[in-house]
């Protein structure tokens, strides 16, 4: 389907392939219209989300970086969203595989440009990003808010509430596996992400609740070159609601996509 935002015209296509467990992962790619190779970043959505990110925030994003000559794609993580398998048999694990597998077949297909393809993800999904890395090695990475906190004390967390009598967690209906925390403690995110050198956009708003500065100012401390940097994105929350913020946020991954693939 093409669509059309103003006079830019882009294509939106959906897309699915079997990852290396056998399960169907199922998203959209937003592409420039015509036909070539573009610049692609590749977008992870966060904890319990799904490839539209909050209200449509990973939408807004694909289709601002189509305006640019940049495709985006965006897939739900197996045991997510419209991907096959149920929430509670995701496991930290199975994401970082996900991520590599989704890149792998990106970088196959022939509207993308595998020498410009960039990492993204938001919240969870920005953890995931920085953990997957250093082995994939993008030509660029993006953090929003990466949201290493549900690292901290994972395993305790489950331990006491397995004490408790509690055999899962209720995720706002999703049903949350304690074998999620108990996978998770064996990495590690800031030892995780460090080896991958290439230019690295960090953003943060100023109103995070879940993501603190320290855990930004580390993540950058890992990536020494001129062309990484934090970006604070004034009064925005953990999701950057109100359409300044989501303004602000979508137009410094515009600037800095363009920077890094020109």
């Amino acid at each position: 389907m093409t669509q059309i935002r103003g006079i830019i015209q882009m294509k939106t296509l959906p897309i699915e392939f079997v990852n290396r467990n056998g399960l169907t992962l199922r998203g959209i790619a937003t592409m420039p219209d015509g036909e070539g190779h573009f610049p692609t970043v590749i977008n992870l959505h966060g904890f319990g989300g799904m490839k539209a990110g909050y209200k449509g925030l990973h939408i807004t994003m694909a289709r601002a970086l189509a305006e640019e000559g940049i495709g985006c794609i965006r897939f739900d993580f197996s045991y997510n969203g419209e991907s096959d398998g149920e929430f509670e048999d995701m496991t930290f694990t199975s994401l970082l595989n996900d991520t590599e597998d989704m890149w792998n077949w990106a970088k196959t297909q022939d509207f993308v440009d595998p020498e410009k393809m960039i990492l993204s993800g938001h919240s969870m999904g920005g953890f995931v990003a920085a953990s997957a890395a250093p082995g994939i090695d993008p030509a660029a990475l993006i953090l929003m808010c990466p949201g290493k906190q549900m690292w901290d004390g994972c395993g305790e967390r489950s331990r006491a509430m397995e004490a408790k009598g509690i055999a899962f967690g209720d995720i706002e209906g999703l049903k949350f596996s304690h074998a999620f925390n108990y996978d998770l403690e064996k990495y590690n995110p800031f030892k995780d992400a460090a080896g991958y050198a290439g230019p690295t956009l960090i953003v943060r708003g100023t109103r995070d609740e879940l993501v603190d500065e320290a855990t930004c100012e580390t993540y950058l401390s890992l990536y020494e070159n001129s062309k990484s940097r934090l970006v604070h994105v004034e009064n925005a929350n953990h999701n950057f609601v109100g359409i300044p913020c989501r303004t602000a946020l979508t137009n410094e991954v515009c600037k800095f996509a363009k920077e890094v693939t020109k």
